[in-house]
């Protein structure tokens, strides 16, 4: 790929300026996705995603930010998470060093829910230190309008390891799926408080252990290939048509 900078020598990024000054920065999170899934699920569909409108639109691409804010699965193995104020700091450090090379404006593409509030804050204080542009696009907001077309996952059904990441995992890289050992789990909630954006009224702390024995929220059982081949399709048509615009 030839705008991947991890693959460039520095004669070769000065090149790529040349055509751009716009990259996209994936950002994932190391985090339990249930039995069937890799606690590297969210890096690998951002990762995915960001190689493949950076191909599209020949711009520069950094190696993903494996780690984020996942404070909630920390009940369940393998979850390793950064306090907002790291994941800030890191943003900083990185947006900073790539604002010096010249790229003036700065897609965060992000898989991790979790991670969206604190990216949101950071692109605003590093706008003001450094008045270069940032955008942050949460890869899970953008697909819900074709997921919502396509989905069999009851009302409420849906919030961490369902069908939706289920399906793009299916279709990005199969064989880290395991549909044998899926299981489809409703979380525990009280009234009035629901994981699905749209219908969201109250904003509320929780801890992925106290809804959900398996660690996963919705019916990954409802998953399909299919599914994710139209859900990937759609993310890159879409980001690649924003980042252009933009």
């Amino acid at each position: 790929m030839k705008s991947y900078l991890p693959d460039l020598t520095w004669q070769e990024v000065d090149e790529l300026k040349k055509r751009t000054d716009k990259v996209l920065i994936p950002i994932g999170s190391l985090e339990q996705h249930g039995p069937h899934l890799p606690l590297s699920t969210d890096t690998i569909i951002a990762f995915e995603v960001a190689k493949r409108v950076a191909e599209k639109l020949d711009i520069a691409l950094t190696p993903p930010m494996n780690f984020g804010f996942s404070i909630e699965h920390m009940d369940f193995s393998g979850t390793v998470s950064l306090d907002p104020l790291t994941l800030i700091a890191l943003l900083k450090n990185l947006c900073s060093s790539l604002a010096k090379h010249g790229f003036k404006k700065i897609f965060i593409i992000n898989g991790h829910g979790g991670n969206r509030a604190t990216i949101e804050s950071a692109i605003q204080l590093i706008k003001d230190e450094l008045n270069i542009s940032l955008y942050s696009l949460t890869l899970l907001s953008i697909v819900k309008k074709v997921f919502n077309k396509i989905r069999d996952s009851k009302e409420g059904e849906l919030g961490h390891a369902d069908e939706l990441e289920t399906s793009l995992m299916l279709a990005i890289c199969p064989d880290k799926v395991k549909m044998d050992k899926c299981i489809d789990e409703s979380p525990r909630l009280k009234p009035h408080l629901t994981f699905e954006a749209s219908k969201r009224e109250v904003a509320f702390s929780w801890k992925t252990k106290e809804i959900s024995d398996s660690g996963v929220i919705g019916a990954p059982s409802k998953a399909s290939v299919e599914k994710g081949r139209l859900m990937l399709d759609y993310l890159i048509d879409r980001i690649a048509t924003i980042v252009k615009d933009l």
